[in-house]
C-alpha cells in the first residue's frame, strides 16, 4: 500500500469526519435559538447543510478542486431529467394533499438540500479524489459506495433523538439504504461522469422513500 493511497484515504476520511463534526456542532447553534423538536432538528439540519455546501462550494473553487457539479454538455436528456425531476417535486404535495409550510419545508430538506450536499461530497469531492488513486473507476465506485454506507452512522445525533428504543437496528438499516443508494447512483455516476446527473435521482429517491 503507497503512501499516496494511504495519505488519500485519512484525507478523505478526515474530511467527512470533520463535515459530521460540523454538521453537528451547526445544528447545536441553532438550538441556541429554539426548542428543539423532531421538526425542528430537521430544519436545523437542513440549514447546516446549506451552509456546508456552500462552504464545500468556496473551498473546492478556491483550491481549484473538481467536484463534476454539471454535465460538460448541458443536453436534452439533462433538461428534460430536471423538468421531470421539478415536476415530481411540485406535485409531491398535491398527491400527499399535504400542502403545509412544514411539509413543503421538508420536503425541500429531503429531495434538494440533502442530496446536493450528499452528491457534491460523495459523487464529486470523493469520487474524484479516489479517481486520482485507481486506473480503474469501477474501483473508485465501490469505494465510494462503502464509504457513503458508513456517512450514515454519522446521522446518529439525529436518529439518536428521534428513536426510543432499537436505534443500533436503525442505524444498521440506515447504512443499509446508504449502501443501496449508493450502488445505484454510483452507477450513474460511472456512467454520466458528473454528481448534478446523482443529485437529481438522489432526489427523486428521497420522495418515493419518504
Amino acid at each position: 500500500m503507497s503512501k499516496k493511497y494511504c495519505k488519500t484515504m485519512i484525507e478523505i476520511i478526515g474530511a467527512l469526519i470533520a463535515l459530521q463534526l460540523l454538521r453537528i456542532g451547526i445544528k447545536n447553534l441553532c438550538f441556541l435559538g429554539f426548542e428543539r423538536t423532531d421538526f425542528s432538528d430537521r430544519v436545523a439540519s437542513m440549514i447546516a447543510m446549506v451552509i456546508l455546501s456552500i462552504l464545500i462550494l468556496l473551498v473546492a473553487k478556491r483550491r481549484k478542486i473538481s467536484l463534476s457539479a454539471f454535465p460538460k454538455n448541458f443536453r436534452a436528456g439533462y433538461l428534460a431529467a430536471t423538468v421531470m425531476a421539478a415536476a415530481l417535486l411540485i406535485l409531491t404535495p398535491i398527491l400527499t394533499k399535504n400542502g403545509s409550510a412544514s411539509a413543503i419545508i421538508l420536503l425541500l430538506y429531503s429531495a434538494i438540500v440533502t442530496p446536493v450536499f450528499e452528491e457534491l461530497i460523495f459523487r464529486g469531492f470523493v469520487w474524484n479524489q479516489l479517481n486520482m488513486l485507481f486506473k480503474k473507476e469501477w474501483c473508485t465506485y465501490i469505494v465510494s459506495t462503502l464509504l457513503f454506507a458508513v456517512w450514515h452512522f454519522g446521522y446518529l445525533d439525529s436518529v439518536a433523538f428521534r428513536v426510543g428504543t432499537g436505534l443500533v437496528n436503525v442505524m444498521m438499516w440506515k447504512a443499509v439504504t446508504g449502501l443501496c443508494f449508493g450502488v445505484v447512483l454510483g452507477a450513474l455516476r460511472l456512467k454520466t461522469k458528473n454528481s448534478y446527473s446523482t443529485m437529481l435521482l438522489h432526489g427523486a429517491l428521497n420522495l418515493f422513500g419518504k
